[in-house]
């Protein structure tokens, strides 16, 4: 592993999926209908806010390209190691995990914003999607129990991380194997390797909800008095 993190196209496959990651898609759709996300609503250039202010129809498609910004990075990585993989092989899991958080940075924190992105959420999706599709369905559930119950679709995501990092941490003890569920995951490195990765992505997604996390707190404090 230490030949394959030093090999260029290693790299490459980094900066590619870093790239992918930050081109900001719900930013671009705004614009091209009159409209700045980073100067209305929360200000934030992602696809909840393009959503609020432009309508759900643009939203879903804005949303679509944050997924597939997750999914693509990892689903084309093996083409950057050809050499080193044979046709069909599982992609390695620090490599996977690797060109996924990038992807998931490069959203976070795009150069094409000056630093200013997404909140991660559905880029995270769509790389578990692509590589551990199970974990991406937990998150689902727990992000449409929680909006069934609190109706707030960042704290709902809030939850969902935090259900995320519950998975991670799970993964990281070994409570029980996850062999048998993880289609790529299958020995107890891997599986230990890939909770501590989830559980760090989660709480940075938590961490780029700060601000929803203040306003429901002042909602219900409003509510209650």
């Amino acid at each position: 592993m230490t030949d394959l993190i030093s090999d260029s196209s290693f790299l490459t496959a980094l900066l590619c999926s870093y790239l992918i990651g930050a081109i900001p898609f719900s930013y671009i759709i705004a614009r091209l209908n009159g409209v700045d996300l980073l100067k209305v609503g929360s200000g934030n250039p992602g696809a909840t806010n393009l959503s609020r202010n432009l309508g759900k129809k643009l939203g879903a498609i804005g949303l679509g390209f944050d997924l597939l910004k997750g999914v693509v990075p990892v689903l084309l990585a093996p083409v950057f190691l050809s050499e080193q993989f044979h046709t069909g092989e599982h992609l390695p899991v620090l490599f996977a995990l690797a060109v996924g958080a990038a992807a998931i940075i490069g959203h976070c924190f795009s150069p094409f914003l000056l630093g200013k992105g997404g909140k991660g959420v559905a880029t995270t999706a769509g790389v578990l999607l692509a590589y551990e599709p199970w974990l991406a369905i937990s998150m689902l559930i727990f992000w449409g129990v929680a909006l069934m119950k609190i109706r707030s679709v960042g704290i709902s995501s809030v939850v969902a991380a935090l259900g995320g990092a519950l998975l991670g941490a799970t993964m990281m003890a070994q409570v029980f194997s996850f062999g048998s569920i993880l289609v790529n995951s299958g020995s107890v490195e891997d599986q230990r390797r890939l909770g501590l990765t989830l559980v760090i992505i989660c709480l940075l997604i938590v961490i780029r909800h700060r601000s929803n996390i203040r306003e429901y707190r002042e909602a219900r404090s409003a509510a209650s008095s």
